[in-house]
C-alpha cells in the first residue's frame, strides 16, 4: 500500500543506508529536519556524497553546514512503469537531482513529491520536505517551492 503522506512518493525504503563516521552528521541533522552538506575546511568546496578526501585539495578536514532547504531541479525522470509487481501502487514517482541553495556545486539525489509529474520541469524551484521512514530514519524529499 502506498505511503499516503506524500503524493507521488517512491516505493518505501526497505532499510536505512547505514550511517558511518563520514555520513552520520547528515543523518543526525535529517532526524532533526535540517538539511546539511559537508564543506572542506581548507578550500571551502562542498562535496556530496561525503567522502574521506576533498576532490579539490585532498584535505580530510570538513565542516557540516546547515543549508536553507531550498534548491533548483537539475535533472529528473518520471518512473511510470514498475519493474516489479509490488512497486505498481507507487508509480508514477520522480527520482531527481536537486542543486541545493547555499552550497555551490552540491547536488542531492532524492525524489520530487506532491507535484504532478507532468508539471515538473528542470529549473523549477524546490524546497525540502521530510519523510519519516521510521523513528530512527528520516529522508529528505523535495517539493515545489
Amino acid at each position: 500500500m502506498p505511503d499516503t503522506t506524500f503524493k507521488y512518493a517512491p516505493p518505501p525504503v526497505l532499510d536505512d543506508p547505514g550511517a558511518d563516521d563520514w555520513t552520520r552528521p547528515f543523518w543526525d541533522a535529517a532526524a532533526e529536519e535540517r538539511l546539511t552538506a559537508p564543506r572542506c575546511a581548507v578550500c571551502g568546496k562542498f562535496r556530496l556524497p561525503p567522502g574521506r578526501f576533498c576532490s579539490n585539495c585532498l584535505s580530510q578536514r570538513f565542516d557540516w553546514v546547515d543549508l536553507p532547504g531550498s534548491g533548483t531541479l537539475f535533472s529528473f525522470i518520471v518512473v511510470r512503469h514498475p519493474l516489479r509487481p509490488d512497486v505498481a501502487p507507487y508509480v508514477p514517482y520522480v527520482p531527481a537531482v536537486v542543486e541545493a541553495d547555499g552550497a555551490p556545486g552540491c547536488r542531492f539525489i532524492s525524489n520530487v513529491v506532491d507535484v504532478d509529474p507532468d508539471e515538473i520541469a528542470c529549473g523549477m524551484g524546490l524546497r525540502v520536505v521530510w519523510n519519516h521512514v521510521n523513528e530512527n530514519f528520516v529522508l529528505p524529499f523535495w517539493t515545489e517551492a
